[in-house]
């Protein structure tokens, strides 16, 4: 095909899109995954390093747009038009400073420039509003970027050797303080907010969740007691998976019970009352009450610590497991080969907050195994998205 041909229908189809009930998910996620690779067969080496060094610019369009209210301002008028100017006004921002960052915007595609200084909402802006979680989360990531862009001072500092201290990690060096990041949260009210907000919007992002395609009923091959807990979710949050996964299997006997710390349990607001609430650090043994369980869940919890907490964690859940107990490890794990952009870079985030990984699958049978479990198989859903992640199902070694 010539290029030429290629371009028109291209171009015929950005001008007259499908409608969005037309396009199936996975049509979708195949067809982002083929743009990007057609990206990369067409750009030349300068193309690709200029937009690499200059990919924090949207970054910090976004947050300014956000914090300063231009996206609020502009929600507010929905299909209407506002004028540099008149956004300077509402937002009490500077009007040359207004008009470089909408400038910015538009580049980007969030606003549709229609005359000079002159703007319209785009498809997306409005979720870059208050009404929308997206802000929230984009705070997290740009500050978390601001430990990621010290790394290789870190690293050099350190010479070049994997970071696995939590207490002295490269989030304790960018931001200057001896605190692991989740005491830090405890002491920054908005950022606590914007990680709670992200890590929903991740679990959104991962598609399918894992108990529709783990086949959870036929694993129970004896009957379960119904005074012994049927799944313990460890570190499970303010119970969103639990809640899910009882109004899924409502018939299935066994407790239910949800373990995470004191802060995290007293705000939940809202959850079903068959779910019991555990006040538990994953670091320390297994309370009675979680003993024995059928199904021990961990959703991205491996990820936020290095090999040796990982341990630890896993050591309790070993020694408060029977011999039919399932563990099973929702984790955003890396491809032994052909890992995706998407997955090594949430992988970063881990070095940059945690000290901490996001393991290939080899790394994670190491792990499992080196504390007395086998890995029985890898589970993922059959729409895979670049978020989606893998489900670790494991049992104890047997003597």
């Amino acid at each position: 095909m010539a290029v030429s041909d290629l371009i028109k229908q291209i171009n015929q189809v950005v001008e007259n899109p499908p409608a969005p009930d037309a396009v199936s998910e996975e049509e979708r996620v195949t067809l982002l995954a083929s743009l990007e690779k057609l990206r990369n067969v067409v750009e030349a080496p300068i193309d690709f390093t200029t937009r690499v060094i200059f990919g924090a610019h949207e970054q910090v369009g976004l947050r300014i747009g956000i914090e300063s209210g231009i996206f609020n301002t502009m929600a507010a008028i929905g299909p209407g038009e506002l004028t540099t100017s008149e956004v300077a006004q509402r937002t009490g921002a500077a009007p040359l400073l207004v008009s470089r960052v909408m400038k910015l915007l538009a580049a980007m595609g969030l606003f549709i420039e229609v005359a000079e200084d002159k703007y319209a909402n785009g498809p997306f802006a409005p979720a870059f509003s208050d009404a929308s979680p997206l802000p929230k989360a984009v705070l997290h990531i740009v500050t978390a970027n601001e430990v990621l862009i010290k790394i290789p001072e870190y690293l050099k500092k350190t010479k070049y050797q994997n970071p696995e201290n939590t207490n002295d990690g490269p989030f304790q060096y960018a931001m200057n303080t001896k605190l692991q990041y989740y005491d830090w949260l405890k002491t920054e009210p908005e950022q606590a907010v914007a990680f709670n907000t992200t890590m929903m919007l991740q679990r959104m992002d991962r598609g399918e969740p894992w108990y529709e395609y783990y086949p959870v009923a036929s694993k129970i091959e004896t009957p379960i007691d119904e005074k012994a807990p049927l799944i313990v979710d460890v570190g499970g949050n303010i119970g969103i998976n639990l809640n899910d996964f009882h109004a899924k299997f409502p018939e299935l006997p066994g407790r239910l019970v949800l373990e995470d710390l004191p802060e995290v349990i007293s705000s939940i607001q809202e959850l079903d009352p068959a779910i019991e609430r555990v006040v538990h650090s994953f670091l320390d043994p297994q309370p009675e009450i979680a003993k024995g369980a059928k199904f021990y869940f961990l959703g991205t919890v491996l990820h936020d610590w290095p090999d040796a907490e990982c341990r630890t964690i896993l050591s309790h859940i070993r020694n408060a497991m029977n011999k039919d107990s399932i563990l099973l490890l929702s984790e955003n794990a890396v491809p032994d080969t052909n890992a995706g952009l998407y997955q090594v870079k949430l992988d970063f985030v881990m070095m940059s907050l945690f000290a901490a990984t996001d393991r290939t699958i080899k790394q994670f049978r190491v792990l499992l195994e080196s504390e007395g479990f086998n890995l029985v198989k890898v589970w993922k859903p059959e729409v895979a998205r670049p978020g989606s992640g893998f489900l670790f199902e494991a049992v104890l070694k047997q003597d």
